[in-house]
């Protein structure tokens, strides 16, 4: 982002740029930069915080009004960074191997189930917020889990959207599950510590279990295609660059 608010401001468009590490502002130098010192995953502070939220965003047009260029802020207010983290990462026992997985279409049921479970709530969460960040992949909430389950099982879907290859859908299709499961624990529960959503998505529900299927999948795959899904880390929240991680365990669910 700091390379393309150079390039906009080349085309006279003037650029404001909010973000987390300072070190790379530092070296890049876009024009006007605001470094936040929240957790990874907010931008603009605590989810349902509209007024932290506006103090944020004004904040950083104010730098609009600074000069010469390149001017580098610090936001005045910290979000504390829990156990020395920027943000949730799976731990390494869950790294699962194919032949742990156990029957993923016993899984997939559970995975209907629970998020047929979690609807009605879901549903006065969009009416009281007004909003949903869901809808990225302009899929079917219900079309969810059958897509999803298709990599878990080693198939490449076609994917059902014009222009879009099937593995950037299942990454957009992901997103948007994950939204429904946060956004419906969010409001029902008042819930607005992301190390505890991560912690219960990715290792407590069905639906984290069935993404982390796909991960076992794509690790093992002879195909290059679905290898992407692994090396790329495009589904689960883990920082490792390429491969899997050197010694990983676990024990798998049925």
């Amino acid at each position: 982002m700091c390379g393309l608010a150079q390039i906009f401001e080349s085309q006279g468009f003037s650029t404001v740029l909010i973000g987390f590490v300072k070190e790379h502002m530092e070296v890049i130098k876009p024009p006007r930069a605001l470094w936040l010192n929240f957790p990874m995953g907010r931008p603009l502070g605590k989810p349902n915080d509209p007024e932290f939220q506006k103090k944020v965003i004004r904040v950083a047009f104010e730098l609009l009004q600074k000069s010469p260029a390149p001017v580098l802020e610090d936001f005045p207010e910290i979000i504390p960074v829990k156990e020395g983290r920027m943000s949730y990462a799976l731990p390494v026992d869950l790294v699962y191997k194919v032949n742990q997985l156990g029957d993923i279409d016993k899984l997939t049921d559970e995975v209907k189930k629970e998020l047929s479970n979690l609807m009605p709530d879901y549903l006065k969460a969009i009416d009281n917020n007004g909003r949903t960040t869901v809808g990225a992949s302009e899929m079917e909430i219900s079309d969810f889990v059958p897509y999803i389950s298709e990599f878990a099982k080693g198939n490449k879907p076609k994917s059902p959207r014009k222009g879009l290859p099937a593995i950037p859908l299942l990454k957009l299709v992901v997103e948007d599950l994950n939204a429904v499961y946060t956004e419906t624990r969010i409001y029902k529960d008042k819930i607005d510590d992301l190390e505890m959503l991560g912690k219960w998505f990715w290792q407590e529900t069905y639906a984290g279990k069935l993404l982390l299927a796909i991960e076992a999948v794509s690790l093992e795959s002879d195909d290059q295609v679905l290898r992407q899904i692994a090396s790329m880390s495009l589904l689960t929240p883990r920082f490792w660059s390429e491969g899997p991680l050197p010694g990983i365990s676990g024990s798998g669910w049925t």
